[in-house]
């Protein structure tokens, strides 16, 4: 980054904090309370700190994985049947799902670094399962699809 812009960023940070110190005095005038609830959300501010274009494929990785925080010990991959024209998804296995494959028997492949690279350069269409084993979830993505999109998701 140019020191230049960086010089601008800064100004523009200390405008907006003076910015937001001004609308706050304005809101306690008024009575009303300027704190944030409890449950509000924010972007943590942890390493690997600011990420951009030009910073290491490591650090990009490492954004992605804390924004998207799912199970590790298995991943979806995407299928596309080109004869029937159906698709969908289904856990990542080793070798693959053949018919009459056992679930039980299964050996289900973790998601690594490797495999999230691989799916944000486009090689592989991937998706998480966000709820963890502690019935925690830390993100979650609705895909609402058709015509009557808008209605499905205003339900």
């Amino acid at each position: 980054m140019v020191d230049g812009e960086l010089a601008r960023l800064r100004g523009e940070l200390e405008r907006l904090c003076a910015e937001n110190v001004r609308l706050s005095r304005l809101l306690d005038l008024r009575g009303q309370d300027t704190a944030p609830a409890p449950e509000q959300l924010s972007a943590a501010v942890t390493p690997p700190g600011l990420v951009v274009m030009s910073s290491p494929v490591a650090d990009k990785l490492a954004l992605f994985a804390d924004r998207f925080r799912a199970r590790a010990d298995v991943y979806a991959v995407r299928w596309d049947n080109a004869r029937t024209g159906v698709s969908g998804w289904m856990p990542a296995v080793a070798g693959g799902w053949r018919k009459g494959m056992d679930r039980k028997a299964a050996t289900y492949l973790p998601l690594t670094t490797e495999v999230v690279s691989a799916h944000l350069v486009g090689d592989v269409f991937i998706g998480l399962y966000p709820l963890r084993a502690d019935n925690s979830c830390h993100f979650l993505v609705a895909d609402f699809d058709g015509p009557a999109a808008m209605l499905d998701a205003l339900a």
